[in-house]
This record gives C-alpha cells, sequence and structure tokens, in this order.
C-alpha cells in the first residue's frame, strides 16, 4: 500500500498544470483536425510562461507531438500568465485565430489544458474542400496539323489538336471516370499546348504554368521545345506564355520536325518519329516549379542540364529585363562518363531540390545506375548545391509485365535509344519494354520525409499501336515508374530498406521489389484476373497535400481489369496501403494506352488566407508592454481602412474573447491583400463610453453614473476616468513586438500602419493598449502646528492605481509647479505601497523637521508621487500636504536676592522668538516655594526659593515653555573681631582694633565719640562698639573696653599697648 501510495503522489506531482499542443494548422480554420487533414504536433517550440509580474519567465519544449505541460509546482491555480510561443521553424507563421488555436501569444489562468497553437508554413496551406487537381493528357499524332498521312483533311473528331491536353478534376476522384463519375473538364486542348509535362501553379491568380516535353508519337505546341503556357483556371482559356528562347535559351531543336517523323494530324495513324528517340530526357523541359510568392519560374533546362529561375512576377508576365533570369550548373553527382540526367525539381520550404540519375548510357553497366538528390537556396548569392540522398538504382524491382518473356524486365537498365525485343507470348510479339530511369518528381511528407518519383523513359519512347523508329510493327509500350520513400531524420535523409522507413512499415516488406529486398509503397500493381500482371504501374508524377498523409502518383492501369489505361493510385504515406484510384482514360483513340499517357499532376491550393490583428488590451502599469495579468477589453471598435486607395475603410472589428481583433479574408472586403498597405485605427472618443479596468469593460450607464471597476478604489476620485494610448514599441527584449503596444495617436484615432505579409504569413503583432492616470486625494490638505511638535503620520488615497504603483513621499521646503516634483530633488519621506482595497498609502513616523527657530509661520511641503514615475507626463499626478509651522518661543525668568535690606524681590519673565524678536502674546504663570503661584509677569516675592516661570504662547495654546530662577535670601551679617585698650595713664591715647573683611565699621563711644576707621585711637575710658555693616545690608556689632589702668598722668615713658582676647559668648 505504501508504495503505491507513493506512486501515486508523484504522478500527481508533475500533473501538467498548464498544458496544451501546438500543431500544424494546414487548412488554416484555426480547429485542430485528425482527419483531412490530420494535423500533426510539432516538436521542439519553446513555450515560455511568465507568470503573473515576473519578468524570467519558465520555459518548456514541445515534445515529439506537439504537446507540453508546466507542473502546478511551478504554477498554482489561479495564477495569471503571459504564454509565448518562440523558435518557430523557419518559415512557419502562426495560424489563424480559430476555436483550438491561439496565437504565439496567449494571456491565461491557471489550470488550464487548451493552451493550444496552430502554427504552419504557409507553402503547406491547401483549402479542406473543393480541391481540384490537374494533369496533362497525351494524344498520338500531329497536334499542330488538321492533315492525315494522305494529306486529306482529317475529320474534327479524330484530329489530334482536339483531344483533351489538360483536364481536371476533383480532389477525391476515384474509379473510373464517366460521365457521371468524376468527369474531368478540359482546360486545354492538344492544339493549344501540345505535349507538356512539368506544371506549376501560381496560387494567388489560379493559374497553371505547363511547360513543353519532348515524347515521342505526338508534337511540341505552338510554343515549340521551349514553350511555356498559362491556363486560367476559372475561365478554361489556355494561351501560349512565352518560348524560353525568347530570353536567350537553347532548349534544343524540334526532333519531330524530322521528315522520317510522319507525325500526322490523325490521332489514330502510327508515326515513326525516330529523332525523338534521342531527344527524350535530354532536350526540352524536365520538371518546374514556382517559388513560394509566385513570381519566380523554376524549371529544368534538359539540354544543357541546367536549373533557370526566371522573374515573371505575379500575376505573370513575360519578363524583358536581363536580370529577370538566373541560371545555375547542375553538378555531376559521380556518373561514369559523364552521364548524369537532371530531371525533378520541387520548392520546398524555400529550397530546391533537384533530382538527377547517372543514366549510364555510355558504360551500360547497371551498376553506373544511381539517383541523387540535390537542394539549393536560389535566393542566396553565389548559391550551391548540396548533395541531401544518393543511393544506386541496381536493386530488384517487380517486372514490368509478367506475360511470357517479359517478366525479364524486373530492374532498372541503362538509357538507351535503341529499340528493344518485343516481348511477351506467341512467334510474334507486340509488347515493348525497356525500364530506363528518370528520376521526375520529388513530394515532401508532414514530417518531412521524401517522397521519390520515378518516371520510365521508355514510356516517353513508346506509344500505343505504334510503329518501331523505322516505322515497323505496331507495338504497344509499357512503363515501369516506381515511388520510394526516404525517411528524415533531423534533416538527415535515408532511403527505405525492404519496405521499412524510419519507423514506418510499408506494404511490401520482403516482396522483392525495391531497395533491400522489399518496398514500401507494395501495392504498386495491377490485377488481371485475380494475378499480377504489372509489378510496376506508377508513372512518376506526384502531388501530395500536407495533413492528408496521402501520396497521388500518375500511373497506368491503375485500377484491376481496367486495360490500356491512365490515371492515378493515391497510397497513403505512412503504411503504403492503397487509399484509391482513378482512370482518366481507358483504351481511349489516339491515347497512349500503358506507355506514359499522362504528365504532371498538381493539385489546385488556394494561396494561404491571410490575417492581421490581435489584442486590445488594459494597459495597467502604463509601460506598453503586455503584462501577464493586465486584461483585453472587449468592445471595442476598430476599423481598417487601405491605404493604397485613398484609406478607404474596408472593414471594422469588435474586440472579442479578451480583446481580440483579426482581419480575414471573410472579414474585409476584397479580403486581406498581400504585400498591401492598411492602417488599422481606434477612435479614443468611443471610450468615453466605457468604464475599463483590471476587471475588464463595462458600458457606462445611459443616466451617466459610472459602473465602479475596482470598488472602493473608484470612491474617492474626484475626476472622470480618462484613457490614453500606451506608448509604442518600447520593449526590448527578444520577440518585443509580440508583446508591446503598436500604435500613435493622430489627433483623437489611435493608429497602427502597417504593411501585410505574403500569403498565409499572418502577422497577429498589432496590438492597441489604453491606459488611465491615477488620481491621488490628501487626507489632509493642510497641517498646522507648533514648532517641534512630531507628525506621526502622512497619508494619501489613490485612484486608479496600477498593481505596480507606489506612493512616494517627498518632502519640499518650497511650493512646486507642474510636475516639477518629480524632477527636483527634495527630502524622501518613505515610499509606501497602496492598500489594494482602499487605495490608501500611509507613511508613518516620516521623520519632517518641525522646529521652527524664525520669528514667524515656516511651511513645509509634502507631495504624495506615484512611483516609479510613469512615462506619460499626464500621469504625474501628486497631492500636496502643507505644514504650517508656528514660531517656538524661550522665556527667560530672573530676579535679584533677598537681604537684610530687602525684604521682597520681583521676579521678572520675558518671552522671545528664535531670532530674538520679543513675543507679544504669551501668558506667563509662576510657581514657587509654599505654594506660590503668580500669573504675573513680574511678581513681588519675599522667600527664597527656586521659582519656574510656565510661557504658553496664545498661538500655540498647549505649546509651553519654562525657564526657573532661584532667589537667594542672602542676610548672614558680616563677621567682625574686635579688640579695646587699656590707658595707662591719664589721657594716655589707645588704639581699638576692629577686622570686618570686606564690611564697613562705625564705632561709637563716650562723649559721642564715632568713627568708621578700622582701627581708631581714642583717649577717653569707657565702652566702644564697632558696628561691621556687610554688603548685604547685615550688620554685626562688638563691644570693647578702653580701660584705665593708672590714674597717674603719664610719664615720659612709651606705654606698651595690651592685647586683649575678647571671647564672644
Amino acid at each position: 500500500m505504501i508504495a503505491i501510495f507513493l506512486v501515486l503522489c508523484s504522478v500527481d506531482a508533475v500533473k501538467g498544470q498548464v498544458k496544451g499542443v501546438v500543431f500544424r494548422d494546414f487548412d488554416s480554420n484555426g480547429v485542430r483536425s485528425d482527419t483531412l487533414p490530420v494535423e500533426v504536433g510539432v516538436e521542439g517550440i519553446q513555450v515560455l510562461a511568465f507568470v503573473e509580474q515576473s519578468t524570467q519567465p519558465l520555459s518548456t519544449t514541445t515534445a515529439a507531438d506537439g504537446t507540453f505541460a508546466f507542473s502546478e509546482s511551478s504554477i498554482p491555480a489561479g495564477k495569471r500568465i503571459r504564454l509565448e510561443f518562440i523558435n518557430f521553424m523557419p518559415g512557419d507563421y502562426n495560424g489563424p485565430y480559430g476555436v483550438t488555436s491561439r496565437t504565439s501569444v496567449q494571456f491565461i489562468t491557471a489550470p488550464t489544458d487548451q493552451a493550444d497553437l496552430g502554427v504552419n508554413y504557409p507553402a503547406d496551406y491547401c483549402q479542406r474542400t473543393d480541391l481540384q487537381l490537374v494533369t496533362p493528357c497525351y494524344v498520338n499524332g500531329n497536334v499542330q496539323s488538321t492533315t492525315d498521312s494522305d494529306g486529306n483533311p482529317v475529320p474534327v473528331e479524330k484530329q489530334a489538336a482536339q483531344s483533351p491536353a489538360l483536364v481536371k478534376f476533383p480532389y477525391e476522384a476515384a474509379g473510373v471516370a464517366s460521365a457521371t463519375n468524376f468527369p474531368p473538364a478540359d482546360l486545354a486542348h492538344a492544339g493549344e499546348v501540345g505535349a507538356i509535362w512539368a506544371l506549376s501553379y501560381q496560387r494567388r491568380t489560379k493559374k497553371i504554368l505547363s511547360a513543353a516535353v519532348v515524347k515521342r508519337h505526338t508534337s511540341f505546341g505552338p510554343a515549340g521545345p521551349g514553350g511555356i503556357y498559362i491556363t486560367d483556371i476559372a475561365s478554361g482559356k489556355t494561351t501560349p506564355f512565352m518560348s524560353v528562347s525568347s530570353v536567350g535559351i537553347d532548349v534544343g531543336d524540334d526532333p519531330h520536325a524530322d521528315p522520317l517523323a510522319n507525325l500526322f494530324g490523325d490521332m489514330n495513324q502510327a508515326s515513326t518519329d525516330p529523332a525523338a528517340m534521342t531527344a527524350v530526357g535530354r532536350m526540352s523541359f524536365g520538371g518546374m516549379d514556382i517559388s513560394e510568392d509566385d513570381k519566380t519560374l523554376y524549371f529544368i533546362n534538359l539540354k544543357d542540364r541546367k536549373l533557370y529561375g526566371l522573374v515573371i512576377g505575379s500575376p505573370a508576365v513575360v519578363p524583358t529585363s536581363p536580370t529577370a533570369l538566373r541560371s545555375w550548373n547542375i553538378p555531376n553527382p559521380g556518373c561514369s562518363f559523364g552521364d548524369f540526367r537532371p530531371w525533378a525539381l520541387k520548392m520546398y520550404h524555400g529550397k530546391l531540390y533537384v533530382g538527377v540519375v547517372c543514366s549510364a548510357e555510355t558504360s551500360q553497366e547497371t551498376k553506373d545506375l544511381k539517383a541523387t538528390i540535390y537542394q539549393i537556396d536560389p535566393t542566396t548569392e553565389n548559391a550551391t548545391f548540396t548533395e541531401v540522398l544518393s543511393f544506386p538504382l541496381d536493386f530488384h524491382r517487380g517486372a514490368t509485365d509478367l506475360t511470357g518473356t517479359c517478366i525479364q524486365y524486373d530492374h532498372w537498365l541503362p538509357w538507351s535509344d535503341a529499340w528493344p525485343t518485343p516481348c511477351g507470348v506467341g512467334n510474334q510479339p507486340y509488347f515493348v519494354m525497356y525500364p530506363q530511369p528518370i528520376l521526375t518528381d520529388l513530394e515532401f511528407d508532414d514530417d518531412g520525409s521524401m517522397l521519390i518519383g520515378f518516371a520510365d523513359r521508355f514510356g516517353q519512347l513508346s506509344g500505343m499501336a505504334n510503329h518501331d523508329p523505322a516505322g515497323n510493327g505496331q507495338y504497344n509500350g509499357f512503363t515501369g515508374g516506381d515511388l520510394l520513400r526516404a525517411s528524415n531524420h533531423n534533416g538527415q535523409f535515408e532511403l527505405e530498406q525492404n519496405g521499412r522507413s524510419g519507423s514506418l512499415v510499408g506494404t511490401g516488406v520482403g516482396n522483392q521489389q525495391g531497395p533491400g529486398g522489399g518496398e514500401f509503397f507494395g501495392k504498386d500493381d495491377w490485377f488481371f484476373i485475380n494475378d499480377i500482371a504489372h509489378a510496376e504501374v506508377t508513372n512518376g508524377a506526384l502531388s501530395l497535400v500536407p495533413g492528408r498523409r496521402e501520396i497521388i502518383t500518375s500511373a497506368y492501369d491503375p485500377i484491376a481489369n481496367v486495360y490500356l489505361s491512365g490515371g492515378l493510385k493515391v497510397f497513403n504515406t505512412r503504411t503504403g496501403t492503397s487509399n484509391r484510384d482513378y482512370v482518366l482514360y481507358t483504351q481511349s483513340p489516339g491515347s497512349f494506352g500503358k506507355a506514359s499517357g499522362l504528365g504532371d499532376n498538381k493539385v489546385l491550393c488556394d494561396p494561404a488566407p491571410l490575417s492581421i490583428g490581435n489584442r486590445f488590451w488594459f494597459d495597467d502599469n502604463r509601460n506598453g508592454i503586455q503584462d501577464p495579468y493586465e486584461p483585453g477589453i472587449d468592445g471595442i471598435v476598430l476599423t481598417l481602412h487601405d491605404m493604397e486607395n485613398g484609406g478607404e475603410q474596408v472593414a471594422a472589428q469588435t474586440t472579442h474573447d479578451a480583446g481580440q481583433f483579426y482581419f480575414t479574408n471573410e472579414t474585409v472586403t476584397g479580403g486581406v491583400l498581400y504585400n498591401h498597405s492598411y492602417e488599422i485605427r481606434m477612435d479614443m472618443n468611443q471610450l468615453s463610453s466605457w468604464d475599463i479596468s483590471l476587471d475588464g469593460s463595462r458600458l457606462i450607464p445611459p443616466s451617466g453614473g459610472r459602473v465602479a471597476a475596482r470598488g472602493a478604489r473608484q470612491a474617492t476620485s474626484q475626476l472622470p476616468r480618462q484613457y490614453f494610448l500606451s506608448p509604442k514599441d518600447q520593449s526590448s527584449y527578444a520577440n518585443s513586438d509580440t508583446r508591446d503596444s503598436d500604435a500613435i495617436l493622430n489627433g483623437t484615432t489611435a493608429t497602427i500602419a502597417l504593411t501585410t505579409l505574403d500569403a498565409g504569413q499572418n502577422d497577429f503583432t498589432y496590438d492597441f493598449s489604453i491606459h488611465t492616470c491615477p488620481e491621488l486625494a490628501n487626507e489632509k490638505d493642510s497641517i498646522s502646528l507648533c514648532s517641534g511638535v512630531v507628525i506621526d503620520s502622512i497619508m494619501t488615497t489613490g485612484s486608479y492605481l496600477s498593481q505596480v504603483d507606489s506612493v512616494r513621499f517627498v518632502l519640499f521646503s518650497s511650493p512646486q509647479s507642474g510636475t516639477a516634483m518629480y524632477a527636483n530633488a527634495g527630502i524622501e519621506l518613505g515610499t509606501v505601497k497602496p492598500e489594494l482595497s482602499t487605495g490608501r498609502a500611509v507613511v508613518h513616523n516620516p521623520g519632517i523637521p518641525t522646529i521652527n527657530t524664525s520669528s514667524g509661520v515656516s511651511r513645509l511641503y509634502v507631495y504624495a508621487l506615484i512611483y516609479p514615475t510613469p512615462a506619460n507626463p499626464a500621469c504625474r499626478q501628486s497631492s500636496v500636504t502643507v505644514i504650517s509651522i508656528t514660531p517656538s518661543i524661550s522665556v527667560s525668568a530672573t530676579a535679584t536676592q533677598l537681604t537684610c535690606t530687602e525684604k521682597s524681590v520681583q521676579l521678572k519673565g520675558g518671552a522671545i522668538y528664535g531670532d530674538g524678536l520679543s513675543v507679544q502674546n504669551v501668558g506667563y504663570s509662576w510657581s514657587g516655594p509654599n505654594g506660590f503661584t503668580s500669573i504675573v509677569q513680574n511678581p513681588t516675592v519675599s522667600v527664597a526659593g527656586t521659582y519656574t516661570l510656565t510661557g504658553n504662547d496664545t498661538n500655540c495654546p498647549r505649546d509651553y515653555v519654562m525657564a526657573t530662577v532661584t532667589v537667594v535670601a542672602d542676610t548672614i551679617p558680616p563677621s567682625l573681631t574686635a579688640l579695646g585698650a587699656t590707658q595707662p595713664c591719664v589721657n594716655c591715647q589707645g588704639r581699638l582694633l576692629a577686622e570686618a573683611g570686606q564690611a564697613t565699621l562705625q564705632w561709637t563711644g563716650p562723649n559721642g565719640f564715632s568713627s568708621t576707621e578700622t582701627n581708631p585711637i581714642v583717649t577717653i575710658p569707657g565702652s566702644y562698639t564697632v558696628t561691621a555693616t556687610g554688603n548685604n545690608g547685615c550688620q554685626r556689632s562688638q563691644a570693647v573696653e578702653f580701660i584705665e589702668i593708672n590714674s597717674q598722668p603719664c610719664q615720659e615713658v612709651h606705654c606698651l599697648p595690651m592685647r586683649i582676647r575678647v571671647i564672644r559668648r
């Protein structure tokens, strides 16, 4: 159980969350089909997934079946994605937008399993229905004559000239043609074209170009051996287009002009035509094809063995300029004696493929037979041939005929101009055959594998009931061509071996009729009465419609038991089985029976339809690039104008399916023309009727009310939504044009000027985008505050914001005009992502400096800007918050001190601005010791202590400033030291002493004694007082004595003073 669980988990982990398939939309209808055509997957396409707003994509590559997937782990459910499909094969283009096919840039939301894309190579296109096929028919006789061998007029019904020579019939034709079963329609009579083999179809003009061929027993048309004819399919009219001799190309002389030819106008008369025996395969034209743009005709000149390119234009005209003609010498692939013979020519995906055989016509050695296929790019200067496949032709094949001795012809034989010995049964056998290889045609299957058609040269040398080159007998010629398959292995071709081609197994494994002992297309035989009578009935002309998985080849006797007939066999290219057979003629008078009675065949595929357009989207982030999350917008009318016809409007489209718009052959009058100048226009005025946002588009109600497209984001919008055209050509990444906007504005019209490409080269790089500009509205337009107040946040609200928008807050000291705030330098306060639901953007703690030290109101300006800066100047919206800052004030408090004389003092308060100017309107409040308060500016106090002054600016009522002052009480008396004196005799003097520092002294004593001296002299004994008065007015007094110690008069002696120490108590 555990093991099972783990396996299940592993499988689920890699389950594709986003997946799809890239396929070849062969019929260009935008729908993948698995039948008619089978639209195969395309390997190797790189798929890039850009998820949401990531610029780094996830990448994967389509598998062999065209599928791709991204896992759930890499792209979770609900994620929006832009898928880009890149690295197409050279020449591939986006198929048309359709039911199961989008474009190479897709916008999806995970999960999805339908991210499908149809691509195609334009030249591989073929319409699904009403397909027709064209082939030449040969008629015996001289188609330029109306007389018989006796010179008599030939009745019209017997004239070779009146026989059908070019016919068309339904692609699906089967059975034997008749009036009621896929009857062929005549496009040209033999008299108009003669013998023709190679065909090219100019799709754009619906005209067939056919080229002359030398074939024994019939003649060239009116333009001779170098004749090219043109047939209008619609009208059925055929005319000579040109003879290449007019541009100097020599294809050889007409062998039928030999008098011994005996070619006459009666289609029932036998002829000799001996000169044609050497001419077949050596003169006139081999293969022919046309460039994919229908303008250059390529053909093989069998005479000089060169490839030619002739610019004829579309519609075709005969060139006159020498530069219209180019030629390339086809290389000799190492053939013995230089015997190489080219014929096959196929234009495939821009390259020409040329088929050559080594004819061994000189050596006559079977071992010298070889087939080689070259590739060349004719559009390059000095183009050279590259060998892509070469193989010997000495393998055993099926017998051309199994009648009697004819069974011996079961190999390719060297080319020979000799008439072979008749074979068969009886004494006078009249069957003649001698299979000689001509590599006549090439086609390519859907996987790039090569289908190789061989004709038997003897089919061109012989006829039915006709003479040998000496004019003897009446012989029936038999032809034995072949059809081989070479598988493509990454550009390398590998020839089938024993009925196996690559991984495919055919129907002829081990039948000894092909390379390696078998053949892939093993049903190339004819049964007569339940027995194989012919083992190789194909005639070497091939057609293939991509996606049909079948190869059409010319053949004789394509249907069992239908004798002497010519028509087509159709084989399955994947299994080798027979799908159907069709007989065009059987035992018809003048026909060639089994001797290559038909020429080339060509399917009339229309030119691939052309589409232009792509997407109209809402460019949320305004960058002109289609981001994964940005929606396409429906309902917008776009018009297409023919600029080569005066700008006439030829179509209109309304965007749909999330902004898609396409101009196609079905929607444009006259269809979308190739290589033509147009303009796609969009009237911007129509947008005013729409509400367009990330949620899509909605018509505004007739009342004029606006439908909310972004919920709360619109609630704050003050302006009607305006739309602008996004810038063009903005992306610099690879494949940038697939995802950018392409329009320019002419007045009120958005215009994309363009020139279409060629058929099928759909161009889906034409995109329109519009955007709206954001709006910003402040929570507060102004903020008034006092200096120093902290701003904790600034907020704005945005409308029509992009998902990538942020709001950047920038501080300026002066107002900004216009959009200058986006360019000028300010102080960035912060960049904020708005809330998705409301559009609010808040910058917290922005750190705005709010100190105002001036005496006036200062202002700051905070701008909210869109970030990153929008490219469109009109979108450089802003909102501004003006911050007005009242200046700061300071207060001062002063006071004098209390003293013994000053019992009270006045507190003095004041207020000034930072620049020193006085403040007038201030409220004062004092507080101090013992609960003191006062609102007087200068109160009187008598108590010492600290007093606090609070100033309140009336312009900032809640803005308080303080100052303190300490009132000091200075009441301490000065220190004092005094000494008295003794009087030793009557009338003797004494000197009093006092010390009091800086204080002033005042002595008083008996008899009104007074002195301010420090050491006064006294004569009267008694008590003296000295008073010291300090600077603070405080006093200290002290009494001293002048003591009489002797009442006798003084002797003539000197009295010595005494020092008395007084101790204060």
